[in-house]
């Protein structure tokens, strides 16, 4: 199972989007979004999580289900 900052790092990526890029676009440090990327933040904020997918284009849905699939 990966985690909601695997799951957001990966769909990131393939955006083409910087962590610096993304942090600014909804306003929160990079810092905490690296946090977040990696795990560190054990129970991110749901406002923090929407934010991130709707910048990446993403449903809640597909986060969601992304986090429960193996690997």
């Amino acid at each position: 199972m990966r985690t909601i900052g695997q799951v957001l790092r990966g769909h990131r990526q393939r955006y083409g989007m910087t962590q610096a890029e993304l942090a600014r676009r909804i306003h929160i440090s990079q810092t905490a979004l690296n946090q977040l990327e990696l795990g560190e933040t054990k129970d991110p904020r749901f406002s923090i999580v929407q934010h991130i997918a709707e910048e990446l284009h993403l449903s809640l849905d597909t986060v969601s289900r992304e986090t429960r699939e193996s690997v």
